[in-house]
């Protein structure tokens, strides 16, 4: 006996066109006639962001992401299937949820076309539509282009929206400039930017 979803479901999703409004909204910077900065202005309700093409940020930081969030990032097709199951399997084993299985194209879905209450909301209905979303961004967006979605928009703590401001809020440089310490530093944040804060802790 075979057991189909609902219709009704899947029925409101989101349109994956509705990406853009989702999007941190990019800081305004103010400098002297010398390029120095002298004074930025965070959006409401926001922090600072400043997006940069991923060919700007350092190979290393981006193999940190990917080794820490996604390990199969460029294999899937906007779900890891495997990751899946060996997240089952270990909150299984732990007897409570321990491991998400999320992948970096389910996290931008997360981020930027769900609502508040819906990325709160821990049940199996918000993670297969999840995975719905994310299926439908891969198929309308590069590999490239979804991983710098990701690091441009995840939260780094600290008002930092996005790699730029990371750089900018903790080590007082631009993301280009990072190291390879730094940028496991900032790929460490990702996991949970308020416990792994290095300003407080």
């Amino acid at each position: 006996m075979t057991h189909r979803i609902p219709l009704w479901f899947f029925a409101d999703l989101p349109p994956i066109a509705r990406l853009q409004a989702g999007l941190a909204l990019p800081s305004t910077r103010i400098y002297d006639r010398h390029g120095t900065l002298l004074y930025e202005v965070l959006p409401p309700q926001g922090g600072r962001n400043v997006a940069i093409p991923l060919s700007d940020i350092p190979a290393h930081c981006i193999a940190a992401v990917i080794s820490t969030e996604d390990a199969n990032y460029y294999a899937h097709p906007g779900v890891d299937l495997v990751g899946v199951a060996r997240a089952l399997w270990i909150n299984l084993r732990g007897g409570e949820v321990l491991a998400g299985g999320s992948t970096i194209t389910q996290q931008v879905v997360r981020t930027l076309l769900l609502d508040p209450a819906q990325r709160a909301d821990r049940s199996l209905r918000r993670k297969l539509r999840e995975m719905i979303l994310a299926l439908q961004l891969q198929a309308a967006y590069s590999k490239d282009d979804v991983l710098a979605l990701y690091l441009n928009q995840s939260y780094f703590g600290n008002l930092a929206y996005g790699i730029e401001a990371a750089a900018r809020a903790y080590f007082g440089k631009s993301a280009t400039e990072l190291s390879l310490a730094e940028c496991a530093l900032l790929t460490g944040l990702l996991q949970s930017p308020a416990v792994y804060d290095p300003l407080t802790n």
